[in-house]
């Protein structure tokens, strides 16, 4: 099991991920301006502050898809970026 901690703060990738989706959904959520600001305004900070943006960006409306398929296609960037593993977001 995958536990992530930074500065002794842990951090429940799993809580970010929402499953297998498909590239034609994310390709549609993505375009979303809010979104795009939200990602933007996560460049160059640590990955404790991209959590917390995630984290607060989701809480918004916790179920509403568009934003679920959003932050899963971060935190898998996230991954393909070597930043976290997939042990750490996959149940």
């Amino acid at each position: 099991m995958c536990v992530f901690n930074f500065g002794g703060i842990h951090m429940d990738w799993k809580k970010l991920h929402f499953g297998h989706m498909h590239i034609a959904e994310v390709l549609i959520a993505v375009k979303d301006e809010e979104w795009q600001c939200v990602r933007v305004s996560m460049k160059g900070v640590s990955l404790q502050r991209k959590y917390d943006t995630l984290i607060t960006y989701l809480q918004v409306e916790p179920t509403d898809r568009q934003r679920q398929i959003r932050v899963t296609n971060y935190v898998t960037a996230l991954s393909r970026g070597g930043l976290i593993k997939p042990c750490d977001y996959v149940n």
